[in-house]
């Protein structure tokens, strides 16, 4: 993103970048962990402080043994592009971001990539690493016995509340204490086939509560989506969810006990809650508890698609703008009408613009006062025009990266044909 902004004196942008393979950098430039395992590029991020990536990635380009293929960064984002215009595809993972505000990089320390990537619904955000052979012998009957060292698998349980219900009947507190609670309790109940997700699993402890009915709750409120009032009180919800989330967790973990990595994470040494600026004086609270307690689960929050969900729950998707009005809505084996929630003649006021006519830099704009409180990430689609120009689009996915969000999701655009989607997140 940063080649992008490259320019030459006419204002084209003229940045390049430089792609290698990563076994002859591996091979050639020899970087290695403290345990003399090789490393990558992929390994590296940018951390506020101190830019790790780009310092290797500059070595890279500067080695004269290493090959690589050069290419104009526009280019290449162009293609991007062009593809999301006419599949909805490719997603958005910005690495950096992601792993800057992972509270348990401790793991492999500053710097070192922990989170390679996300899920199909691009709102997990958690370690991962290779499961590894051990050793390899021949038993007694002639069986090869092959000891494997589990690596950090990723699983995500999740739930999601009902934003319209649970905050106009004021009971966020209560209803999160209640959701912590059974999602920690899954982590025990379930069992997982693979045996590396199951350790995982106990390891980390992750859950993911989410949210759906986000328009739903503003057209109750009558609050407008395009508006400054939206955006603040987008910062508002989710700092109230945040809140009472790792409260709920630090409650658990003082009576059941930590997760297993808590030693040494951005949750144990507060660094958590100095990146998100909480320093008013219930969060200064919390963060001793935390400190004292511990918290109870390694990922607490993550926003899926929530469509099929918010359907059943008589809401809007996600924090999703409503498609219209009125629409048809067709699946895999069966099409059915959908209505705005609590349409009246003062709500539809909040509805009446169709999602792919509504400025999709207020829908940026919110999600960065949401994400800032979201520990993992947040399934947020483009809603654009097929005939949106590139320039338009280009600046959509700028302002996303410069508002510091992990990820962004499907560009859904007016002529696109819907794509199947991951039925375990979005249900």
């Amino acid at each position: 993103m940063e080649q992008l902004q490259e320019k030459d004196a006419n204002g084209k942008s003229v940045g390049e970048w430089h792609t290698f393979c990563p076994h002859q950098v591996k091979q050639i430039m020899d970087w290695k962990d403290e345990h003399g395992n090789p490393l990558g590029l992929e390994d590296f991020y940018d951390e506020n402080d101190h830019r790790y990536f780009t310092e290797k990635y500059w070595e890279a380009v500067h080695h004269p043994l290493l090959p690589r293929k050069t290419y104009r960064a526009m280019d290449i984002m162009a293609r991007v592009m062009v593809a999301q215009l006419e599949t909805g595809t490719p997603y958005m993972f910005y690495r950096d971001e992601v792993n800057r505000q992972n509270p348990n990089k401790h793991k492999r320390g500053i710097g070192k990539t922990s989170i390679y990537c996300s899920n199909l619904c691009t709102e997990i955000a958690q370690n991962m690493s290779p499961t590894t052979i051990t050793k390899e012998y021949q038993d007694e009957d002639g069986n090869i016995v092959i000891v494997r060292k589990p690596g950090d698998f990723v699983v995500c349980n999740l739930s999601s509340v009902n934003l319209p219900n649970a905050i106009r009947s004021e009971v966020l507190d209560r209803l999160i204490s209640i959701q912590v609670r059974m999602l920690d309790n899954v982590i025990d109940l379930n069992t997982i086939s693979v045996g590396q997700a199951e350790v995982t699993n106990k390891k980390y402890r992750a859950v993911g509560l989410g949210t759906f009915g986000w328009h739903h709750l503003l057209a109750l409120e009558n609050i407008h989506w395009e508006s400054d009032e939206a955006v603040e009180f987008a910062d508002k919800v989710y700092e109230d969810i945040a809140y009472y989330t790792i409260k709920a967790s630090m409650k658990l973990s003082k009576e059941k006990g930590s997760y297993s990595e808590f030693e040494g994470s951005e949750w144990q040494t507060g660094t958590y809650f100095d990146r998100r600026d909480y320093h008013s004086d219930r969060w200064n609270q919390l963060r001793q508890d935390v400190a004292t307690y511990g918290i109870r689960n390694g990922w607490l929050m993550a926003v899926a698609p929530n469509s099929s969900t918010a359907k059943i729950g008589g809401s809007t998707d996600g924090i999703d703008p409503l498609y219209a009005v009125e629409y048809a809505e067709e699946k895999k084996n069966f099409k059915f009408k959908v209505t705005a929630p609590d349409l009246d003649h003062v709500t539809y006021n909040y509805y009446r613009r169709a999602r792919h006519e509504l400025d999709q830099v207020w829908s940026i704009k919110q999600n960065a006062k949401r994400q800032r409180h979201i520990d993992q990430g947040i399934s947020f689609n483009f809603y654009v025009r097929h005939d949106i120009k590139a320039k338009d689009l280009l600046n959509l996915h700028v302002a996303a990266w410069e508002n510091r969000l992990k990820t962004t999701y499907y560009v859904r655009s007016t002529s696109q044909t819907e794509i199947e989607e991951c039925e375990a997140c979005h249900s």
